[in-house]
């Protein structure tokens, strides 16, 4: 029982553990055990790497790559269902090969070799690091010379992985200045091992997969023979350690005193101490370090899409390994766990769609998914009761499986499975001093005084109607006629959100801060929305990834403009529209461009950063900010088209004809239009048949028209 539950522990390790790590999995000693067992039985090696003994998992299992075969020791396996997804297994089609890991044949393999009780995902990574089939080796003819392919004489039409060979070995001291591929996603190896079936979702592991194969070809050569083998169940130093490690089970979670003001325990706390809830760490040897990237590693690893993190030394998500080095998360509870506590770590779940798109369980996005019996913080709660349960539940007329062992969700009727990924909620410095710093009796201490003081929750925002007479009405009337007269504002709202506006002050004192005690710029700048995403911006600010699905020219931020018209643009086609008025802090900026996802340095080598991005730098009208603090959505307007109806006719030579609109306000305005000289001059019917939106709607959003040119003058 034991072996199989190392072997298990290895394969879900990607493939490999340290071997000083054994005294942290379950009875230390007993694993020790266990490990001579799976040596003996060459189900596992231990090499050194980098001063380190480490385990690898290892089988003779193959995959049998016949398609009918009578009397095989090897896996009728289909490759492409071993890697997560066979496209030769939809609808009505059938895959040649084999999609059933427990079939008779499969089962009495997998029994003779010790490996039952793997998962699907557990055998993939056994076979990968030893099933030399599966995927493609490293080219050594790339690896020598000194010209682009090396001494390759296929180039890039070579099917060998175009990788440099000392990097995966960990020897190459060149970095940056290496002329070899250091990144498993430059097109060269990403296309190869796309070719060999490799889904994207795995392409994060290969770096970890390939370095397994390296150790072990090393140890088979007789790289193992330096190795001083620890004795067999080492019973005084295993018994220390795991003493060492009992008092500390604790210190992979951080303390909640601590991190929102201090802790009486001091350094009798079991848990860390610090000041974030959450801490990124690397085991570059013998100990673990902070890695100075903290905040930044952890808001790509709030996002679902992300399998790594950016910068030139990625942390890779699904391995928790920077390079060769293991990393890790440490962190608050789960604010399900303690849910009156502040600064808890709040866990979202997540699903990947037939797109590729991460969604979160019973949340609406459109019309193509049905919402979930489950939600997110149920799951959550069920995670935290049993890890390795499996939860039922449904979504319109379909019924599915969710495990949280090998976070896939199954659907009942079909079979479809879909990956599914648990990631927290982005907390950045700024979120947390204003946590700390909140104090429920003084709710109303930094609000403005405009507010309706009746109307501002503690938890959440709660929006009030303005009155046409408010000065604040006419002030957003006034900003919004700039561009868009002739619609019809069917309200203001003011959005009052206490916590989005503290956060907002704070963020506008560092801002002063950080420039020499002068106020940064701040704008009132528009930005249209779906009617959907307005209850999740008035609650939680705005999110890019969300409301900004409509472009990233400028950067990868949340737009902004300064015209109304442009705004528009992006609002609903049908209904009442919506449109925010924000108070943006844009301090200093530069023009953006499509690979920014966060403001360029001010200077090449300049620690400092601009504030935000723009399109033209002399007359912007288009800003992009990357911090969503930097921004409050201080009113919401809702509006509608003012829409009127023209008689259609066949095109002919223009003529200026004048017309009364009864749908504009004021009712005095009088539109100018260009149109058919050949028709009679007609007033607008509203029983026509071809509406025509607004002039500012239709002006800006409709370049051209193939056969109608008109053009709107109001005076």
């Amino acid at each position: 029982m034991a072996q199989q539950l190392l072997l298990k522990v290895i394969c879900n390790h990607q493939g490999t553990l340290n071997y000083a790590d054994l005294a942290d999995i379950g009875c230390g000693a007993d694993m020790i055990c266990a490990l001579d067992k799976l040596v003996e039985n060459d189900l596992c090696s231990i090499a050194v790497c980098n001063g380190n003994e480490r385990i690898f998992a290892k089988t003779k299992v193959r995959r049998c790559k016949a398609q009918q075969c009578d009397g095989c020791n090897d896996l009728h396996l289909c490759k492409l269902y071993l890697f997560g997804d066979c496209k030769n297994s939809i609808g009505r089609r059938t895959c040649r090969f084999g999609h059933d890991l427990h079939s008779e044949h499969n089962s009495i393999v997998l029994r003779e070799h010790k490996l039952e009780t793997l998962s699907r995902q557990e055998l993939r990574q056994l076979l990968l690091q030893n099933d030399n089939s599966l995927l493609p080796p490293v080219c050594n003819s790339y690896n020598k010379g000194t010209r682009p392919y090396g001494n390759c004489p296929d180039q890039e039409g070579c099917r060998r992985l175009h990788v440099c060979d000392r990097y995966i070995r960990g020897t190459c001291s060149s970095g940056a200045d290496c002329n070899r591929c250091h990144d498993f996603f430059e097109p060269h190896p990403l296309r190869t091992l796309q070719q060999r079936g490799v889904p994207n979702d795995l392409m994060a592991s290969m770096l970890s997969t390939y370095q397994n194969i390296q150790a072990m070809k090393s140890e088979g050569a007789g790289g193992a023979a330096s190795i001083n083998r620890p004795q067999s169940c080492p019973q005084r130093n295993t018994g220390r350690r795991l003493q060492e490690q009992t008092s500390g089970l604790l210190r992979n979670e951080i303390c909640l005193f601590f991190v929102k003001e201090d802790c009486k325990q001091g350094e009798k706390c079991s848990r860390v101490h610090f000041k974030m809830p959450y801490k990124w760490e690397v085991n570059s040897g013998q100990t673990w370090s902070a890695l100075p990237e903290n905040e930044t590693i952890e808001r790509d690893f709030c996002d679902p899409s992300k399998i790594h993190s950016e910068g030139a030394e990625r942390v890779r998500f699904d391995s928790m390994s920077r390079g060769l080095w293991d990393v890790r998360r440490l962190s608050t509870v789960s604010s399900v766990t303690k849910p009156t506590y502040v600064l808890t770590t709040e866990w979202v779940w997540f699903w990947e769609d037939e797109y590729g798109k991460w969604i979160q369980y019973a949340s609406i996005v459109s019309g193509m998914h049905r919402l979930s019996s489950i939600t997110s913080e149920d799951l959550e709660k069920r995670f935290q009761e049993d890890q390795s349960a499996v939860v039922k539940f449904t979504a319109g007329q379909q019924s599915y499986e969710l495990s949280f062992r090998d976070m896939t969700q199954f659907n009942e009727r079909f079979g479809t499975i879909r990956m599914v990924r648990r990631r927290p909620v982005f907390v950045s410095t700024v979120d947390a001093q204003a946590a700390r710093t909140r104090n429920p009796s003084q709710n109303f201490r930094a609000v403005p005084g405009s507010w309706d003081k009746s109307a501002i929750p503690d938890i959440g925002y709660k929006t009030v109607t303005l009155l046409s007479s408010d000065r604040d009405y006419q002030k957003v009337q006034r900003l919004f006629n700039n561009t868009m007269r002739g619609f019809q504002i069917t309200s203001i709202e003011r959005v009052q959100n206490r916590d989005l506006w503290e956060v907002f002050q704070w963020k506008r004192d560092l801002m002063k801060k950080n420039n020499g005690g002068k106020n940064s710029k701040e704008l009132h700048l528009f930005h249209g929305t779906d009617p959907k995403h307005v209850d999740a911006i008035c609650r939680d600010n705005f999110d890019w990834r969300l409301c900004g699905t409509n472009g990233t020219t400028y950067g990868e931020g949340s737009y902004f403009a300064r015209d109304a018209k442009y705004s528009h643009c992006f609002t609903s086609h049908s209904g009442v529209r919506s449109m925010f008025v924000c108070q943006v802090l844009v301090g200093d900026y530069t023009r953006g461009n499509s690979a920014l996802r966060r403001p360029p340095p001010k200077g090449e080598g300049s620690p400092t950063l601009y504030d935000s991005c723009v399109d033209n730098v002399l007359n912007p009208s288009i800003y992009v900010v990357f911090e969503k603090h930097q921004v409050y959505p201080e009113f919401l307007i809702r509006y509608d088209d003012g829409v009127m109806h023209w008689s259609t006719s066949a095109p002919a030579p223009l003529k200026t004809v004048s017309i009364q609109s009864t749908s504009l306000t004021p009712k005095s305005n009088r539109i100018q239009a260009t149109a058919p000289a050949t028709t009679p001059a007609r007033t607008p019917s509203r029983t026509s048949s071809v509406p025509i939106m607004g002039p500012l709607s239709w002006e800006n959003c409709v370049p051209t028209l193939a056969r109608w040119k008109m053009t709107w003058k109001v005076f």
